[in-house]
């Protein structure tokens, strides 16, 4: 009985897949890191995870590990003594912080210092002892409000700027980048900030954190996987080597980190700096799709089904025609234009290679070896 070719080929490549993904790694060419998916491993403890906290924190503080627990197990009580006093003595009430080091204490801020105000909160006598009473000019209502003033007039000013309250200065903060700038421009609105607020320059605004990853239209090519140093912690993306260095993205910049200018190996990445962050997707046109493997050239072969994407014909997918294409590249019956140069080669969740050169109605592409053996970094895959 004969078989339809297609049909043939689909039996092939779903049961090619499932063995991919199903049977246990044994050689490092086929894959380099299995994720843990939810639901899967062992669950911690509610004490072992007191004890990992504790050890951390015993670390970063220099106590031992009997006092760290003690420590962290306060912190439920400390923090409904927050609560309570915000909303029982707003009238006075200034805030609270934890002192760590040289010793540990709470020290509970009031414009009126009275320790009998604090008796009726004060249930748990290990907690009482532990509290340190200090004065303060301000409530922090009186300081909430003054933040609020303040951050409302800066913004008409349409300055760059963060807001926050200082519970050890007892006074609220703006923080700008030039504290100049903001001054000279309150006192030409003939305008005063309230007493309860002081400027604060800093080097560096908050910024948003955003994800940047695989299929991303660059500056004039399509980003290829995310990768990391091992070395230096950097991260990125890669890119086909004959694209411009120093690409960019969304209006944010990636500084060209190393590779190549082109031919058969024709690869480079870029670092993404924050507030870019690198996550190990690739970009389907439709969704965002994880990576959690990689394989290596050795073990793809000729007629494996596999899937692009490019900033300019978006997503596709197609048969691998010779694996050896100048004896290091591989050659796949999908078209590709100017722009897809750098974009991801993938298959479920497993990464393939990067688009490098277009050839008739085909594509070119470079394994997934040069981004290891030129660049040096390794694909994100957790």
């Amino acid at each position: 009985m004969l078989l339809n070719l297609k049909v043939v080929r689909s039996i092939t490549v779903f049961a090619t897949i499932v063995l991919l993904l199903a049977t246990p790694v044994r050689n490092s060419t086929t894959t380099l890191a299995a994720p843990i998916l939810d639901g899967e491993g062992p669950i911690a403890s509610r004490e072992q995870v007191l004890a990992d906290s504790a050890a951390a924190y015993a670390s970063t503080v220099g106590v031992d590990i009997k006092e760290a627990m003690f420590r962290l197990k306060l912190q439920d009580s400390i923090g409904n003594l927050e609560a309570t006093l915000a909303e029982k003595e707003a009238a006075i009430y200034a805030g609270l912080q934890v002192q760590h080091q040289p010793d540990f204490r709470i020290i509970v801020r009031l414009t009126e210092v009275d320790r009998g105000i604090l008796t009726p909160y004060l249930t748990d006598a290990t907690l009482s002892k532990l509290i340190e009473l200090r004065e303060a000019t301000f409530t922090i209502k009186e300081l909430e409000f003054a933040r609020a003033q303040a951050a409302e007039m800066v913004a008409k000013l349409g300055i760059r700027f963060s807001s926050g309250i200082s519970i050890n200065e007892n006074l609220a903060e703006l923080y700008v980048l030039d504290e100049k700038q903001l001054t000279t421009d309150i006192h030409n609105m003939n305008a005063e900030l309230p007493p309860e607020v002081r400027i604060v320059r800093v080097d560096e605004l908050p910024q948003d954190v955003v994800d940047i990853y695989g299929g991303l239209a660059l500056s004039t090519c399509t980003s290829g996987f995310s990768v990391h140093k091992a070395s230096t912690g950097d991260r990125g993306v890669t890119t086909a080597g004959h694209c411009a260095d120093g690409q960019s993205w969304n209006g944010y910049y990636l500084s060209w980190m190393g590779g190549t200018t082109g031919g058969m190996y024709d690869i480079q990445w870029n670092r993404a700096d924050p507030p870019l962050n690198a996550r190990n997707l690739v970009w389907t046109g439709t969704y965002a799709q994880a990576i959690y493997f990689v394989k290596f050239r050795a073990s793809q072969y000729v007629g494996e089904y596999v899937c692009k994407y490019g900033k300019t014909t978006g997503f596709a997918c197609g048969f691998i025609q010779d694996k050896n294409f100048d004896g290091v590249n591989v050659r796949v019956n999908v078209n590709v234009e100017g722009g897809d140069s750098g974009g991801p080669w993938f298959q479920n969740n497993v990464a393939y290679g990067t688009t490098t050169l277009k050839y008739g109605n085909q594509t070119i592409y470079g394994p997934v070896d040069h981004i290891y053996n030129i660049l040096g970094v390794n694909i994100l895959t957790n």
